[in-house]
């Protein structure tokens, strides 16, 4: 099951992040890890900006297709076991797993039981619980007795439905809560069947017959995201051309149907982007998305917070192109999406959107993603041809990596300092560990733990370095070796890595409960004594 980490988490910024440490100014790369696997193999890397390897994660799966690095530093994988099956289209998994940094296994949880079969993407949460994207199989009759066009259907129809899965333990975990776009459909095909109406007049729900044609992968989901404070989840809908956002304040019950949760519409569809021919709004030259992958939230603290950004495999910038939008879903304070009848979903165009100098050396035709990182900075997977690349917003290239091998997507991660521990009892006493693995590259270098009770903000300049603390009186205390730090100063080890604690004796001054202390390392070159590198800090909150 998802747990707390152990005691030597990974956590790493090698030299060539060092020119960005800190916020990031305009043309530099931004300081973190990318964290990738190949789909034609069952490995998974986490490596720094040079392209170090700093651990690799062996499978006996190849990937299904998503990986993760969890707040806790363990890796959530997506794999594609044997007997899994492929299903109707591209991107099969059917198995979810946590895997500490050694390799162990501590989580298991298979979903691919007839006549489901996860795949694509997986979507881990605040809570701990896991969303993930799954075919289920319908028989041809019934995809034609709720209005589905005879000749566009095999033996067999798949639409998509989305599960919560909370760990219960080392191979198991319950449904919480699903979704099933099997419950939102309408129809104009045939009036004798299920689901009839007027598409136009539906936004909310899903053409049964859109897009026209023969396809038993109907939607093809390939990507998730879950925004904690709207409690909603965003799809990118692969074959028709669209992003979809869907309440998840809703019970099970109420996501079958059409009123209920924080909107209430129950499952309807909330919100839908990217082509409004696909709900009567539009005609193909309305279409800006094309095939998309990875349409996810900005998170808070990076530049466009709340904006979607994603990879559009099909660009309207011309054949053989792709490229990255990001736009501004006109969401309001209530988490609704006004949309006027009988008009399109706005908004009307794009905020941004990066297209290469040379348009048709960006294109992917499958997978690929995009992320907004901390400092404005865009971290681009270009599936096919192997590539990772960072884009600035004024479509400079600060940063790539080449002959990866095809990737689904990568993920980016800029922290390097973890520690489990988020309190500290003054009455009972104890210990706050932390962990530091710098990786091989910065073995036998310096390092030395400063602290802050005031704050991280602003840095501390320290040369080209900028340590996130506040200078303040226990500063001070950590700068003369006076805290109550164990093993605040040495020497990483010959895997660049190093643990320290803070600690307290039981029945500590109950005054000092609601103080929120921070810790950061310094890393000095061995020879010349200059700092290097400045993690990023960790916290925890002194309480009764």
């Amino acid at each position: 099951m998802l747990q707390s980490p152990p005691r030597y988490i990974l956590g790493a910024l090698a030299a060539g992040h060092l020119l960005a440490a800190g916020a990031s100014s305009q043309g530099e790369a931004s300081p973190g890890l990318t964290l990738y696997a190949p789909v034609s193999t069952a490995s998974t890397h986490l490596m720094d900006s040079t392209g170090q390897t700093l651990n690799t994660w062996p499978s006996t799966s190849t990937p299904g297709l998503s990986v993760y690095l969890l707040p806790n530093g363990n890796l959530l994988r997506a794999e594609h076991p044997p007997g899994a099956g492929s299903g109707p289209g591209g991107g099969p998994g059917g198995r979810v797993r946590e895997i500490d940094w050694e390799g162990n296994v501590l989580w298991s949880f298979d979903y691919f039981d007839f006549p489901v079969l996860h795949h694509h993407d997986i979507e881990p949460m605040p809570n701990g619980n896991v969303l993930m994207i799954a075919w289920e199989e319908f028989s041809n009759a019934s995809a034609v007795q709720a209005g589905r066009d005879p000749g566009t259907v095999g033996t067999s129809f798949y639409p998509d439905h989305i599960i919560e899965v909370q760990p219960t333990g080392a191979t198991s975990g319950t449904i919480v809560w699903e979704w099933h776009a099997w419950d939102h459909l309408i129809q104009d095909f045939d009036a004798t069947k299920d689901n009839f109406g007027v598409v136009a007049d539906h936004p909310e729900l899903i053409d049964i017959n859109y897009p026209p044609g023969f396809d038993s992968d109907w939607t093809h989901i390939n990507s998730i995201d879950y925004n904690a404070e709207l409690d909603q989840i965003l799809l990118s809908v692969h074959d028709l051309d669209e992003v979809w956002i869907i309440d998840h304040s809703t019970t099970t019950a109420e996501a079958a149907g059409h009123t209920g949760g924080n909107s209430g519409k129950g499952g309807d569809l909330l919100y839908r982007w990217g082509n409004p021919e696909a709900y009567g709004a539009g005609t193909p030259a309305d279409h800006i998305l094309g095939g998309q992958h990875d349409a996810n939230w900005v998170e808070d603290g990076s530049p466009g917070a709340g904006n979607i950004v994603l990879f559009n495999n099909f660009s309207t910038a011309g054949p053989s192109v792709s490229s990255v939008v990001e736009f501004v879903p006109p969401v309001d304070e209530f988490g609704g999406y006004p949309l006027a009848p009988g008009q399109a979903f706005g908004p009307a165009g794009v905020l941004w959107e990066y297209t290469a100098p040379a348009p048709t050396s960006l294109f992917s035709p499958i997978m690929s993603g995009a992320i907004r990182l901390a400092n404005g900075n865009t971290l681009v997977t270009s599936a096919v041809q192997g590539r990772i690349f960072e884009v600035t917003p004024d479509d400079e290239v600060v940063w790539e990596q080449t002959g990866l091998g095809t990737v689904f997507k990568a993920g980016h991660y800029a922290r390097n300092l973890w520690s489990a521990d988020r309190t500290l009892s003054l009455s009972a006493g104890g210990d706050v560990q932390f962990d530091l693995v710098a990786g091989d590259v910065r073995a036998g270098d310096l390092y030395f733990v400063l602290g802050s009770v005031t704050g991280t903000e602003p840095a501390l300049p320290l040369g080209s370095i900028q340590l996130p603390l506040v200078f303040d009186p226990y500063f001070l205390l950590t700068l003369k070796g006076s805290a109550p730090l164990a093993g605040n100063l040495g020497v990483l080890d010959g895997q660049g890595k190093a643990s320290f604690a803070f600690g307290l004796l039981p029945d500590t001054a109950p005054s000092l409960a609601g103080i929120v202390v921070h810790h950061s390392v310094l890393l000095a070159d061995p020879d010349t004594f200059e700092f290097v590198h400045a993690t990023n800090p960790e916290s925890f909150e002194l309480v009764r």
